[in-house]
């Protein structure tokens, strides 16, 4: 999360840097008492269920596989469900006496698994607290969860919500042990709204045998040649989010304070702005060392541009030593490390603001303004203003450990030519490099430009920055080959628009897909190779986002968005490549499992299943089972797991050094004798 740093917090200055790990989740005891009052919620429901059914004996006898997890409130579910089992049943046998213990508990887990596989970043306790809010109703719960982390580009018609019900509504039907109900689910889909007046306990012949005779019709099976139960496609999906707004209670606050989820929903927003300010950078490196140095998303103007204000004037006052390389990449790393330092500058600004501000009503302003801090009427003087922004330099660690530089810097860049330029073709479009010398022309007057001091270190550090910066070099232009051959593929499959892509850049990869696989076939497999990292774990798969352009005839568009599925094996054939949105801020991700654990974060497509990480995997971690033939060391994923292992990554604000090498050069050094301290270490910049 983040905490409030009292050594740097002086004067009226509040600066906020990452806390230890601590998720917010409460004590082991509240826990314990959140699950067994959601446990009587779910009781309460089987006692009404029993009611119901009072008249219909057949039924009640399938109650104990009537799990309340579906796409009705909890009572229809639990109904729907066990007609469900006596329609599937052909065998009738006697009324026996009805055990619901068991029932109810896998209830609970299979709940708690939709809303946990729903959407990413919330942990099982959280999930029990929304469940709570709706009375156990999923999609009630499911809505809660949307308005309180301010998802405003929620549509339940969209293929990404599409997606995520699906994901859930498998994964929760496999943890409350009934799988084959998801599909069924699915395929009623559009029949739910004449299944509700028949529901309804308040129903004039509720009792009737008819009642039930005209449900048992509306549930039968719809067999077909190959599939039972087709899923419905397209808009088939709204209706249950349809019916869920009836019956929601209005909630005008949630009582419980998730600030650990809303900043990893924060990070999503910050890391697509980011994605946009590279797509509006001319074409080129030049900048990407200064933007992922300094480019900063707080100051005066919404986020992109001021991404951008500051990569400029960052580039323009403290140019580098050595001539940057042409790299059509840049460091996954280093770009999360820049995010992370935005959203603590982005807090410790507007907490320095408003004093009496928390942390958490902070994080709820920026989620409502877009992270906009011109949309906050922040401050009443331009002292205010400038104090802020020294606060957010102080949080962000500012290379040059001179947060008055850019303090004053951005308290002084609200020019019209300067928004005039940043709002050219409405402000989508890519910058000229015209436009970009006029910036930093602007940006840079009235102040010195800082010609940076090469950094004294020992030639064997000399020596080993170099090769590192090689090494990551060589390992990115291999990802980029691979990259631009799925762009190839990409190209001719779709040759039919005479349209030709080239790669911009490479701002996303995650080579940890699919695995680790630690089965013996891959185990000798690293054995037969040259590698030096035998004891590395093995991936099957690699995942990419990166920036193209377009060019149809001899006119280039602006850069659009990819994702590619690579195959670490080297057979990238069959695999996927394709466009995507850049998710404006409130969109819910669509998820993979592989990318969540490593905390990168990648865009996938929301109209895609067929990369890896999806529901085949999710599935199997809700059945905790080994993905891969591991024998004696099994990799069982889990939701806890999932959150832990990316909550230090989320945390990123030391880190990318071996990316930073890539930039560095012979002219950022001097090197001195080596007078035996083998434990030197350097900053740079």
């Amino acid at each position: 999360m983040a905490s409030l740093h009292a050594g740097l917090s002086t004067g009226r200055l509040r600066i906020y840097t990452p806390a230890l790990y601590d998720d917010g989740s409460p004590w082991h005891k509240e826990r314990e008492q959140d699950r067994s009052q959601l446990l009587l919620k779910i009781q309460s429901h089987y006692k009404k269920a029993l009611e119901r059914l009072a008249g219909s004996d057949v039924v009640r006898r399938f109650l104990p596989s009537g799990v309340c997890v579906g796409l009705l409130d909890p009572v229809s579910n639990i109904i729907v469900n066990a007609l469900l089992a006596a329609t599937a049943d052909k065998a009738y046998s006697p009324p026996v006496a009805v055990d619901l213990g068991d029932t109810e508990r896998r209830s609970l887990d299979g709940l708690v698994t939709f809303l946990t596989c729903f959407f990413p970043y919330l942990a099982d306790w959280e999930a029990v607290r929304y469940l709570l809010l709706a009375d156990a109703d999923p999609l009630v719960a499911a809505r809660i969860v949307v308005d309180d982390r301010g998802t405003k580009c929620f549509r339940p018609d969209s293929a990404a919500t599409n997606g995520a019900l699906r994901l859930a509504l498998r994964c929760a039907t496999v943890a409350a042990k009934h799988p084959q109900l998801a599909d069924a689910w699915l395929s009623l889909c559009s029949s739910l709204h004449k299944a509700v007046p028949l529901l309804s306990p308040v129903h004039p012949n509720y009792y009737h045998h008819n009642i039930f005779n005209n449900l048992h019709t509306l549930f039968k099976p719809k067999e077909t040649a190959h599939v039972l139960y087709p899923p419905p496609t397209g808009s088939g999906l709204i209706g249950p989010w349809e019916l869920a707004a009836t019956r929601r209670t209005h909630i005008t606050k949630v009582p419980y304070q998730h600030s650990w989820s809303l900043r990893r929903v924060l990070l999503d927003a910050i890391h697509g702005f980011y994605l946009k300010a590279l797509a509006r950078m001319p074409g080129g490196s030049r900048y990407h060392r200064s933007m992922l140095k300094a480019g900063h998303c707080y100051g005066p103007f919404d986020p992109v541009s001021n991404i951008i204000l500051n990569t400029i004037w960052y580039e323009a006052n403290f140019p580098p030593l050595t001539p940057q390389r042409e790299l059509d990449f840049v460091g996954t790393w280093s770009l999360m490390r820049i995010e992370a330092l935005s959203f603590y500058g982005l807090l410790s600004f507007l907490c320095t603001c408003h004093q009496d501000l928390s942390m958490h009503e902070a994080m709820r302003i920026l989620i409502e303004t877009d992270l906009n801090l011109a949309a906050t009427k922040h401050y009443s003087s331009v002292m205010e203003e400038q104090e802020a922004f020294r606060a957010a330099a102080i949080a962000a660690w500012y290379p040059h450990r001179n947060p008055d530089a850019q303090a004053g810097f951005l308290s002084s860049c609200k020019k019209p030519e300067v928004l005039s330029l940043l709002l050219s073709n409405g402000a989508q479009q890519q910058l000229s490099s015209q436009a970009v010398h006029q910036l930093a022309t602007l940006l840079a007057s009235g102040m010195t430009t800082k010609q940076q001091q090469p950094v004294s270190v020992s030639k064997w550090m000399f020596d080993d920055t170099m090769s590192e910066g090689s090494e990551r070099r060589r390992a990115h232009k291999r990802i980029c080959k691979k990259v631009k051959d799925a762009l190839r593929r990409y190209e001719k499959q779709n040759s039919g628009d005479n349209t030709c892509y080239q790669l911009y850049v490479v701002c996303g990869v995650n080579e940890s897909v699919s695995g680790p696989d630690n089965s013996e076939e891959y185990i000798m497999k690293r054995y037969d190779t040259d590698d030096d990292d035998d004891d590395d774990e093995y991936y099957h798969h690699t995942h990419a986002n990166f920036l193209v352009t377009r060019n149809v005839g001899s006119v280039c568009s602006a850069p659009v968005l990819f994702f590619a599925e690579l195959s670490n094996d080297g057979d990238d054939d069959q695999l996927l490549c394709c466009p995507v949105d850049i998710p404006p801020p409130g969109a819910e991700p669509v998820r993979c499992l592989f990318c969540e654990q490593a905390g990168i974060r990648i865009v996938h497509p929301a109209n895609q299943e067929g990369f890896h990480g999806r529901t085949l995997e999710f599935e199997k971690m809700v059945r905790g089972e080994d993905f891969y033939d591991n024998g004696y060391y099994p990799e069982v994923y889990s939701n806890h797991r999932i959150l832990h292992r990316s909550e230090s990554i989320a945390n990123w604000r030391h880190g990318g050094e071996e990316e930073d090498c890539m930039y560095l050069g012979r002219n950022d050094f001097t090197i001195k004798e080596d007078d035996g301290d083998e434990s030197e270490d350097y900053e740079d910049g």
